[in-house]
């Protein structure tokens, strides 16, 4: 019996304008997918996959329905990657070919500094200091939540602003950030982070892509994916004022990365419904069941105590 072939299905935020994804994570992912000329779909939801991340990966069969229960679910980008990386139904050999033991070192020191510092310190600055700046950069209302079209959706997206100030509050007292007398000192290191990259990559003769090889690679996809938010995301981050100042080679890697891999960015980045909002998708149903309960708990307890008052203080009209 012949083989099937797999069906690859990348869950993932829905796209916004000029920088396509406000998540680092999904456009690493992606990258990926596209350098190694893996065929996949696209699933633009905000519903969580499994361990509560997006992006996700789903495998099926290839003949089976997206929308069937027989699936497997990889959660986060990294394991993502190195879950194709391992499977020989993917040639993603270029990938890490003639990459010294060196190079894989700092390859893997870029990424984890990127994703566990300098991608943080722009999460601070959007989430924390300048949400509502960020949400009319990225229509986030609009174009995540559908709210212009959706009240179920206008009712989430006010929630989810409002929950990521208070939990990049949180954040940003567990890594330290608040502890500075002002955010310029988190910036300024960011901006360290930021020209180390500049220097890695200006360090080789051909400076299209890191170290120098003409094919790109796993930190290649994490750069284009994390520096995207920085650069085209319509801000004033300080961390854009410096790549633009002070990184000329990194600009230049974004910009060949964008069209050698991205050619069809401004399509990309065009409006596309959230399938996490769809009427008819279980989970927005089990949602809606959930909240309706709580709400009619509410009005259990409110009229309860309001009897309760009747019956202690007497009827105010009496």
């Amino acid at each position: 019996k012949k083989r099937l072939l797999k069906r690859l299905v990348l869950y993932t935020f829905p796209p916004i304008p000029n920088s396509y994804s406000f998540t680092p994570f999904g456009l690493k992912t992606e990258s990926f997918l596209r350098i190694n000329k893996i065929q996949y779909e696209k699933c633009y939801t905000t519903s969580f996959g499994k361990n509560g991340t997006i992006p996700y990966l789903r495998i099926f069969d290839g003949d089976q329905d997206v929308k069937s229960d027989h699936f497997e679910e990889i959660s986060d980008s990294n394991q993502i990657i190195a879950c194709l990386l391992k499977d020989t139904d993917f040639d993603t050999s270029q990938c890490e070919e003639n990459m010294t033991k060196e190079q894989k070192a700092i390859a893997h020191s870029c990424l984890r500094m990127l994703e566990e510092h300098t991608t943080p310190t722009g999460f601070y600055y959007r989430y924390f200091l300048h949400m509502p700046t960020y949400c009319e950069a990225t229509q986030m209302r609009e174009r995540a939540f559908m709210g212009d079209t959706s009240r179920f959706g206008n009712f989430i997206f006010k929630m989810v602003s409002k929950g990521m100030i208070k939990a990049w509050e949180k954040k940003a007292k567990v890594r330290g950030f608040l502890r500075y007398s002002k955010p310029d000192v988190v910036w300024a290191m960011a901006c360290e982070d930021l020209q180390a990259l500049e220097d890695l990559l200006a360090s080789n003769q051909d400076q299209k892509l890191f170290f120098g090889r003409s094919n790109p690679g796993v930190l290649d996809c994490t750069v284009f994916g994390h520096l995207s938010q920085f650069l085209y995301i319509a801000m004033d981050f300080p961390q854009k004022t410096y790549l633009k100042e002070n990184c000329p080679c990194l600009l230049r890697f974004m910009e060949h990365f964008k069209e050698s891999y991205f050619p069809d960015w401004d399509i990309l980045c065009e409006r596309q419904p959230n399938e996490g909002l769809d009427p008819e998708n279980p989970r927005m149903q089990a949602l809606k069941t959930k909240m309706k309960r709580k709400a009619l708990r509410v009005v259990a307890v409110m009229v309860a105590v309001g009897a309760v008052g009747y019956h202690t203080l007497g009827s105010p009209f009496s």
